[in-house]
């Protein structure tokens, strides 16, 4: 079973967000809450991202999503603290994240939640950057921002700890926030 938190890096130049300028891939689990939305700081925008992976007994993932960028600090939505960090990956010089995808499950039956991401990097190559995760789910729609947009921060649901006899599923979805090139 596999746990992950989701780092994005940074690089700049966003001011401000408008509810509407999220991107959300309908369809994933809901249990839990939604964390506070955390856009860019100093104006910058994701060019790469790093999952926290925790893999245990028993298949229920554990995650948190978390954005860090070049002297901006961190952006942290809803977080659990289990895992650690696989290698980072990031779009090629002068792109940045664009559009991503979640691999989730809702449907066996132990709920595994978000189980792994792939993202995509703006300009003509669509380069695709895909943190594998576990086997269980399906990969929900892809969604993008719009053509003069890109990723610069996030909102996501988050389960808290059920307990040593509960079913944690942790991150169970994410809400990416574009902002204007």
């Amino acid at each position: 079973m596999i746990h992950f938190l989701l780092v994005l890096l940074l690089a700049a130049a966003c001011r401000g967000y408008n509810p509407e300028d999220f991107i959300h891939a309908f369809g994933a689990t809901n249990f839990g809450f939604w964390g506070a939305t955390e856009a860019c700081k100093n104006g910058s925008y994701a060019y790469g991202f790093q999952l926290k992976m925790t893999r245990v007994s028993m298949p229920s993932s554990s995650s948190a999503v978390t954005l860090a960028g070049v002297n901006t600090g961190e952006v942290t939505s809803s977080v659990m603290n289990f895992g650690s960090w696989n290698a980072p990956l990031t779009c090629h010089e002068g792109t940045f994240l664009r559009g991503y995808n979640l691999k989730s499950d809702g449907t066996s039956s132990d709920l595994t939640a978000a189980n792994a991401l792939r993202m995509w990097c703006s300009g003509p190559a669509d380069e695709e950057l895909d943190a594998a995760g576990n086997k269980w789910g399906a990969w929900l729609q892809r969604a993008d921002c719009q053509e003069d947009k890109v990723i610069c921060g996030l909102s996501t649901n988050v389960q808290e700890s059920q307990g040593s006899f509960g079913d944690d599923t942790a991150l169970n979805d994410v809400r990416f926030l574009c902002c204007a090139l």
